[in-house]
């Protein structure tokens, strides 16, 4: 099944121009770049893993795939630890496969159950994905695209944790190995 393109305020304009390379961390220094960034992210549809009434400066964005064995590991590290959002993107092929998982993550009931069976392998969508969910699945993969776009010293990957500091700044970090996680809480301690 193909995603239709849906409309999307894009990242692209705001987040920093950086020098070619391999990064796998940047920040965006500016607050309010960071805060638009925030903002624009804020609206994709996600899981939130959070406390309720976690202030939005205290919760981290993190882009994946529901196939992508070191979000799996990220999502055992940070559930219950880091209040986050989890942004579904089918980025590792076969878009018809990931899409369907991630669409059966964001239309559960309990979507943190969802995304915890998802990557223990019982997850998944039967059916067709419905039209209103393929919009917001395609814009949250032009949002992911529009970063690496924007941003063409980060290396292309995930996970892709936007992780807000207290400062106002945001720390952008793609990839996940054990200790990451130790990382996200000084950078949103403001270490």
């Amino acid at each position: 099944m193909a995603i239709a393109s849906a409309p999307l305020p894009t990242a692209a304009p705001i987040l920093p121009q950086l020098q070619a390379g391999s990064l796998s961390y940047a920040t965006i220094e500016n607050p309010d770049r960071a805060r638009k960034v925030s903002e624009i992210m804020a609206k994709l549809a996600s899981v939130v893993d959070a406390p309720a009434g976690t202030p939005e400066g205290k919760i981290a964005t993190i882009f994946f795939d529901p196939r992508c064995p070191y979000c799996h590991k990220a999502f055992d590290a940070l559930h219950g630890r880091i209040a986050a959002r989890w942004v579904p993107v089918a980025v590792l092929g076969e878009p018809e496969n990931g899409n369907r998982l991630a669409a059966g993550i964001l239309t559960a009931a309990v979507p943190v159950a969802a995304l915890k069976a998802t990557f223990e392998g019982k997850g998944g969508m039967s059916g067709e994905i419905g039209a209103e969910t393929a919009a917001k699945l395609a814009e949250n993969f032009e949002a992911f695209a529009s970063i690496f776009a924007a941003s063409p010293a980060l290396r292309p990957g995930v996970p892709t944790m936007f992780v807000p500091r207290p400062d106002g700044r945001v720390a952008i970090m793609v990839g996940y190995e054990p200790g990451d996680d130790a990382k996200m809480r000084a950078v949103l301690a403001g270490s």
